[in-house]
């Protein structure tokens, strides 16, 4: 079995099974929002270790809502998405920059 585990914004945790296609979104912080097309709308993980799941067409949810696009808390919802991915990729190019920096340090001076 192989599972291919994927962070994502705001502190969840996509873990994907290769043979079986089966995706589990687990929460790692206390409230995390992640928009899921399976599910119709944004998750709201409420409270860590929220998990929601996706079997081919079974969805399931443990400590979970969903806020749909009709629902008067979806603008912020989404807004709080934005604002976590926002983070999430400024710290990924800020690693990154790093990296390089470390990379670039190695080279031989000339």
């Amino acid at each position: 079995m192989t599972v291919i585990v994927t962070k994502t914004p705001g502190g969840v945790t996509q873990l994907f099974n290769t043979e079986t296609g089966r995706v589990t979104y687990k929460c790692k912080a206390e409230f995390a929002l992640m928009p899921i097309d399976a599910f119709g709308g944004i998750v709201k993980f409420n409270r860590k270790g929220a998990m929601a799941t996706v079997t081919g067409h079974l969805t399931t949810l443990e400590f979970c809502n969903v806020i749909k696009k009709d629902d008067p808390d979806y603008n912020n919802a989404l807004i709080q998405f934005i604002d976590a991915k926002k983070e999430f990729v400024k710290a990924k190019y800020d690693e990154a920059q790093q990296e390089i920096h470390e990379l670039e340090k190695k080279l031989p001076s000339t």
